[in-house]
């Protein structure tokens, strides 16, 4: 996959289909309701009940709201997606105005991902790998490719047509050793 800059925005190329798959899973991590992501998502704030419950009663809606419209944000954008020619993937716009939408998007469902495979913080430090399931190893995979797309966002790095970098290495290897 590639990236580049645009006069009005993020442009992507090439994406491939596990990579799309990660994409178009998005808005979904957005919106489950499984207990594990909610409480990632929204860890309670207040030590004190009545503290925690007066804080929901008024930020709740409003976090809803956010993360509502995060979810259709996202899911407008991938539904903007277009074939490259030569089945060469996809390419997808994010124009400037929608990046700050799509940071907080990419991060929550990188959260949820993390929360939904029972995954450990020495996993996403590179250690003890080997005790994770192929599963696991596709969700740590898709948590990469996340957090590479935001610090694309993010104006950190820049992937050029047909370029390779160790990271994508890195995770066609932990993509490879998902099948194990």
């Amino acid at each position: 996959m590639w990236a580049a800059r645009t006069d009005t925005g993020w442009a992507f190329g090439d994406i491939a289909p596990e990579a799309l798959t990660t994409l178009e899973a998005v808005p979904l991590l957005l919106t489950t309701r499984d207990p594990r992501v909610v409480e990632r998502l929204h860890p309670e704030t207040y030590a004190e009940d009545a503290d925690e419950r007066e804080w929901r009663r008024h930020a709740g809606e409003e976090l809803r709201h956010l993360f509502a419209s995060r979810e259709e944000l996202v899911r407008g954008d991938l539904a903007r997606m277009r074939e490259l020619p030569a089945g060469r993937g996809k390419f997808l716009l994010i124009p400037d105005a929608h990046v700050s939408g799509w940071l907080a998007a990419l991060n929550a469902a990188r959260l949820a991902l993390y929360a939904l495979n029972d995954l450990e913080p020495e996993w996403m430090a590179g250690k003890e790998r080997e005790r994770m399931s192929a599963q696991q190893r596709m969700a740590l995979a898709r948590i990469h490719l996340l957090a590479e797309l935001q610090t694309v966002l993010l104006g950190e790095r820049t992937r050029e047509p047909h370029s390779s970098s160790a990271d994508e290495d890195e995770d066609a290897d932990e993509s490879s050793n998902a099948d194990e």
